[in-house]
């Protein structure tokens, strides 16, 4: 076993601890406080000098498309799937893969199948079971069994007011959500239903519907697109209403005018107003939708959105909108964890939590990536790849 030692950072854990070490060994912090020193007889320690640096929680993005998202732009408009260093680039430890609208091409199966890949490569990976439809696949003959039994599986997803997938049978979506709630309570753990919120004129109403009429917890589902423009929809006023009764939002990074979709409201713009009409903090989280596709800058061409867009987006909070470093770090990072069911191990540097940090460089930008206690980025300059990455 070797130890990790990051001296002298400025660690926000992300509430701000000041000038600290800390101390890792394998995949978990062991301590953290100042002049930390490893065991005399100790031989393997690393020792990464983080002064004048700030260090933050690993990221975690509890929206990824690890197969590629093929949002209905046709055969040659399939997105390639999501490599390794993608992750590590964007300082995310942690990621959660789901499907798209393609779902003949890339199935559940498959999903479980790369979601295992990337874990195996090195970062935490896990994945949601279901998908846009209604009934929702599963892999073990159930949506309840593929949480239950599947431990990579972390809930399950589904889409409302989506004109591909508007599941107007509330029946259907009332089953589902009762297959979660039931598997939260056999599992002891979040099992949260994702609601991928369409442009569809009813917004979020299921999602009241199913609080009120089925008895389901709001901090139980995840409504996730909330920053669709209000000319568009009216989901973002439904989200300051849904969070008010103590449900959780999710601002998507890439649904805004800087990522070439003018019908969204700017992620960075989207926090401040939820936080101005008076929602907990706690109860908003950013995630990426990483590997849809989007408009290039030459016409007619397509690009996939990078991991590195969270950060992006926590960096502008700071940098543009004035938070502070622990209020634009926690959508990011706790937040996502409480939601699903990883508080204490993910999105937290404290002892016994994973080892899964980020060095900043001086103009804080990403420098150090460690994940699980490993090095996997350095200088800038990803130390983990897949197999079959140049």
């Amino acid at each position: 076993m070797s130890l990790l030692l990051l001296r002298g950072g400025h660690v926000f854990a992300p509430e701000d601890r000041g000038v600290v070490d800390v101390l890792a060994a394998h995949d978990r912090i062991l301590a953290m406080g100042p002049g930390l020193q490893p065991p005399a007889d100790f031989g393997s320690v690393t020792v990464i000098d983080a002064a004048g640096r700030r260090v933050i929680p690993g990221l975690v993005d509890q929206h990824v498309h690890f197969l590629g998202g093929g949002d209905g732009d046709g055969p040659t408009g399939r997105v390639p799937e999501l490599q390794v260093s993608d992750l590590v680039r964007a300082g995310t430890t942690t990621a959660v893969g789901l499907l798209g609208v393609d779902m003949e091409g890339k199935t559940l199966a498959m999903l479980l199948r790369k979601t295992h890949e990337l874990d195996r490569a090195g970062i935490t990976a896990l994945a949601w079971t279901g998908s846009m439809r209604l009934p929702a696949p599963c892999l073990t003959g159930s949506v309840r069994g593929d949480i239950i039994l599947l431990d990579k599986v972390v809930g399950a997803k589904c889409a409302i007011a989506e004109r591909y997938y508007p599941n107007l049978d509330f029946a259907a979506l009332a089953q589902l959500a009762g297959e979660v709630m039931q598997a939260r309570s056999a599992k002891g753990r979040a099992a949260p239903l994702l609601l991928h919120v369409g442009r569809l004129a009813e917004g979020m109403r299921a999602v009241f519907d199913l609080i009120e009429r089925c008895g389901m917890p709001a901090d139980q589902v995840l409504p996730t697109h909330i920053n669709r423009h209000e000319d568009i929809s009216p989901v973002f006023a439904q989200a300051i209403e849904f969070a008010r009764l103590g449900g959780t939002v999710d601002i998507t990074c890439c649904l805004g005018p800087r990522d070439g979709i003018p019908t969204g409201i700017d992620p960075v713009e989207a926090v401040r107003r939820l936080l101005a009409a008076g929602v907990d903090a706690a109860r908003i989280t950013l995630s990426t939708d990483a590997q849809v596709s989007v408009p290039a800058d030459e016409p007619g061409r397509l690009r996939a959105v990078p991991p590195a867009i969270l950060f992006r987006d926590v960096r502008r909070l700071v940098h543009e909108a004035g938070l502070s470093w622990p209020e634009a770090l926690a959508p990011a990072t706790v937040n996502v964890a409480r939601v699903l069911g990883l508080a204490g191990r993910k999105g937290r540097i404290a002892p016994g939590a994973d080892a899964d940090m980020v060095v900043l460089d001086a103009d804080d930008r990403i420098e150090t990536v460690i994940a699980r206690g490993r090095i996997v980025m350095r200088g800038g300059t990803p130390l983990l790849r897949g197999m079959f990455e140049a």
